[in-house]
């Protein structure tokens, strides 16, 4: 059994789930016949014509009271909720010198206390089933610091890390396994905001010199929500082509 066809009957929530990184797991999720898919996203998520049941959210995750009710409607109509997959993240490129206190906590608010508020909401859910997986989006950044993002984006997929250590500790003994993905320079609409000079300096950074594909994090996604991954929680998958070498 393939580690996507496993996820038959499954339920999943995933964030960000328009475009890049995000939509490619929504893709694949679809492929593997999940009884339910719910995606949280600012942007209008067109997903007509799919066979699976599918529930879309258009609103910011960093707003907690929109996120609770939403998982509570998920959990309503679907009955459980067994896939988390943080994924929603902005990257703006703001220098040191034009950091504000709005556009700090705006990083934040979205890249961290929204994968907070996200899996405070579906805990329970996963508790009383003594069943979970979650899956935190990180980022090389979280080891190198930003390069060109804002300075807070760094922080905040460090701090996704240290989030995704802690519910392990408090999930292994329901059930619940959390783990964190560190990608490194993928080819998404996030990366071309930083500029054709960046693209070509981080591909050529990674030792297979090339940007990796949305649809290859999106695999690394599936083998962490499927049985193939049973014994792994609290980890960070590194999947940058050789650009940071832990």
């Amino acid at each position: 059994m393939s580690a996507s066809t496993a996820l038959q009957g499954q339920v999943a929530l995933i964030t960000g789930g328009t475009s890049g990184i995000g939509r490619a797991v929504v893709e694949l999720f679809l492929e593997a016949g999940m009884a339910g898919l719910a995606v949280i996203d600012v942007s209008e998520c067109d997903l007509s014509g799919r066979d699976s049941e599918v529930m879309v959210g258009q609103f910011d995750v960093s707003d907690s009271d929109a996120v609770g009710k939403f998982v509570s409607d998920v959990h309503e109509r679907f009955g459980r909720i067994d896939i988390l997959v943080n994924n929603a993240g902005i990257a703006p490129v703001v220098p040191w010198s034009e950091v504000t206190e709005e556009n700090w906590h705006r990083v934040l608010d979205v890249n961290l206390n929204g994968a907070f508020h996200c899996t405070r909401a579906v805990w329970n859910h996963m508790r009383d089933r003594q069943y979970g997986r979650i899956v935190n989006i990180s980022s090389v950044g979280a080891f190198l610091g930003s390069v060109s993002a804002h300075p807070a984006y760094g922080v905040s997929k460090a701090g996704l890390i240290a989030l995704t250590k802690s519910l392990a500790k408090e999930g292994a003994s329901d059930g619940i396994l959390v783990n964190a993905i560190a990608p490194g320079s993928i080819d998404t609409p996030m990366l071309e905001s930083f500029g054709p000079e960046a693209r070509v300096k981080y591909a050529e950074a990674a030792l297979l010199k090339r940007q990796g594909t949305p649809k290859e994090l999106a695999e690394t996604v599936v083998f962490l929500v499927s049985p193939a991954s049973s014994y792994i929680t609290g980890a960070t998958l590194h999947v940058n082509g050789g650009a940071l070498l832990v």
